[in-house]
């Protein structure tokens, strides 16, 4: 869809581009239509798209012979979702969820996590509103089986790759690392866009790790890391001491100085740490 159609579109609807949902559509033909591509999506392959908007990337993947599952916030981009792809939706090629990627259990999750689970794992696809893609990215932890081409801000991708060392270090790149093989793809300019968002933008490519940690596992990873990085300034080990000792204890006996910071102690070590204090706590509930 050309610039000019959308506007028309949208005006017609009564609509505009929502600044609090981060709403910036792709209107750059050869970049929407080599997205597929580059995700390697395959025909009759499920993929999940978050934040459809007005569907340039959505009719992409379709073509690309996707099977595709779409979520839309905007009601008014919802209603017109459905005009668009009537076809696709008769089919049973496209389904179109109207509801909050990041809202609660019976709005999102009870529609989209039964087609999720069931079956092959899918490929998220997506050019995800910058409102969410924190917050997002945090969701698909703990899903190593879902593998994403995720269009991004360039510094939210930069830090989720760990682009520029220590610096990016934190509680989401750390995890994301221990569950996916984590890639930088290509850069975007604000022009591929309307409206031009001020920054650039970034895809970035998630593959599942086949050694991705358990749910146990994880969940004392994330405790430690919280705490952790909770306070940056202040040496780490005496304050994982006081909550989790064998996690400190770990981290010690791999060498780790009793005056270091969070961000300068590898992932493989804090889930060593998180290993360590899983373990501890088994045995506790089992005495």
């Amino acid at each position: 869809m050309k610039i000019g159609d959308l506007k028309a579109m949208l005006q017609s609807r009564g609509l505009a581009p929502s600044h609090r949902l981060g709403q910036n559509f792709l209107v750059d033909p050869a970049l929407l239509e080599a997205i597929p591509r580059d995700a390697g999506v395959k025909p009759g392959e499920r993929v999940l798209e978050v934040g459809p908007g007005a569907g340039a990337l959505t009719e992409s993947l379709l073509a690309a012979g996707a099977k595709l599952l779409a979520v839309e916030l905007d009601h008014g981009l919802a209603d017109y979702l459905r005009e668009r792809f009537a076809t696709e939706l008769e089919s049973g090629q496209f389904q179109l969820v109207e509801g909050d990627a990041l809202g609660p259990h019976e709005t999102f999750h009870s529609q989209v996590e039964s087609w999720w689970v069931d079956g092959p794992a899918p490929r998220l696809v997506a050019n995800l509103p910058y409102a969410i893609s924190g917050p997002f990215l945090g969701r698909l932890v703990g899903r190593p089986q879902l593998g994403a081409t995720l269009l991004l801000q360039r510094e939210v991708a930069e830090k989720a790759a760990f682009q520029g060392g220590a610096k990016n270090a934190g509680p989401l790149p750390i995890r994301l690392g221990l569950f996916f093989h984590v890639k930088m793809g290509r850069r975007l300019p604000p022009e591929v866009f309307w409206p031009r968002p001020k920054i650039s933008s970034a895809f970035l490519h998630l593959e599942p790790r086949a050694d991705a940690p358990s749910a146990s596992i994880d969940a004392s990873l994330k405790a430690i890391l919280q705490l952790g990085f909770g306070q940056r300034r202040k040496a780490l080990l005496s304050r994982l001491r006081k909550v989790h000792p064998l996690a400190a204890e770990a981290l010690s006996d791999a060498g780790v100085d009793s005056t270091a910071r969070p961000e300068v102690v590898p992932a493989a070590l804090w889930l060593a740490a998180a290993e360590a204090d899983s373990m501890g706590r088994s045995s506790f509930s089992e005495a």
